[in-house]
């Protein structure tokens, strides 16, 4: 189960199914062989370009599969502890799946998960990696399109539970610890534990080079951080390589991410050329300007033409900004740079 998970987090997708499918041979190990292809499926469905059209409803299918046959044989053996993992665990993923293609939850299968989840944990026998879908549970919202989407009534408290819950997965967890590792870098990130992200998405990018996503957070981090110049260089080699095809391609939106951060951390370092350059790439993957970042590239990128002594064009820039959206003090920005003197 373990190498399964390994060959997706390297984004070979290929090898971690002929691994999930050996898991099929032995007939006591097919409901860890769904269990271990749903997951597989959730982040195939999130970072494999072009994505396979049918990802998400094969792995939906394999967990509600895995679902109705283990509780028929919980039923018949109700303290299981191996199955009720198995069991607590698919339905996770199972709301995970049907967040990402933007289906109704199953919030009672959900709840379920949870109690086989604490069951297996507090069983006599050692199942650690429970702790990966006890943590993952506090992350499921349909109103949160992320990665790692909170679940309701997450706050502090919820928080700090998951990540320790991550943080169990990921130290002792017999084939969850990498999976655990991949969701405990967004948690930092996104509560703005950023030091934290920094050092685990490094040592991600480590263990999976031909995976960018781990280097994109951390360089998010390295900005959030004001760490401008380490942003530049850790972003700027994940250009190189995915230019180079040295990682896998990266989804549309991660594709942003990379060049709208890294040409502001070369704005911040007085590197007018490169992050002209940048700022540009990261407009051409939002043409519809449905982030509000692309209008913050758009007028950096006024401000460069000015740098470059093309004035006109940076006004006919900052007038196509102020027929769109207002973003936070845009606008403002906007027209004290049309106002001042030349």
């Amino acid at each position: 189960m373990r190498e399964a998970l390994h060959q997706a987090l390297q984004l070979r997708f290929s090898a971690a199914w002929e691994v999930a499918m050996r898991l099929e041979q032995p007939s006591q190990h097919l409901l860890e062989a769904h269990l271990i292809r749903g997951i597989i499926a959730y982040f195939q469905a999130r970072w494999q370009i072009p994505p396979p059209s049918t990802t998400r409803q094969d792995g939906l299918k394999r967990l509600a599969t895995l679902l109705e046959a283990g509780q028929r044989q919980l039923t018949r053996s109700p303290r299981t502890p191996r199955l009720q993992l198995v069991l607590g665990l698919a339905a996770i993923f199972q709301g995970l799946l049907q967040q990402q293609s933007g289906a109704s939850l199953d919030f009672a299968m959900l709840a379920q998960g949870r109690t086989w989840l604490q069951q297996a944990l507090t069983a006599h026998e050692s199942m650690p990696d429970a702790h990966l879908g006890l943590g993952l549970l506090y992350f499921i919202d349909p109103g949160r399109p992320v990665l790692l989407p909170r679940f309701d009534g997450a706050g502090h408290d919820a928080t700090t539970e998951a990540i320790y819950h991550l943080r169990q997965a990921a130290e002792s967890g017999h084939f969850s610890g990498e999976v655990a590792r991949t969701f405990l870098v967004h948690v930092y990130e996104l509560e703005k534990r950023y030091q934290e992200a920094i050092t685990l998405g490094q040592a991600l990018q480590a263990t999976f080079p031909g995976n960018g996503y781990y280097a994109l957070v951390s360089g998010r981090s390295q900005y959030a951080q004001g760490q401008y110049a380490p942003c530049a260089t850790t972003l700027g080699k994940l250009v190189a390589d995915l230019q180079a095809a040295v990682i896998a391609p990266l989804a549309r939106d991660d594709r942003f991410d990379l060049y709208y951060f890294w040409g502001q951390a070369l704005y911040e370092t007085a590197q007018d050329a490169l992050a002209f350059e940048a700022f540009r790439q990261a407009i051409n993957q939002d043409p519809a300007n449905t982030k509000d970042a692309s209008l913050w590239a758009k007028y950096y990128l006024g401000i460069l033409y000015e740098r470059r002594g093309e004035v006109k064009t940076a006004q006919q820039l900052y007038h196509t900004l102020l027929r769109e959206r207002n973003v936070d003090d845009l606008h403002q920005q906007v027209e004290q740079r049309l106002t001042q003197p030349r």
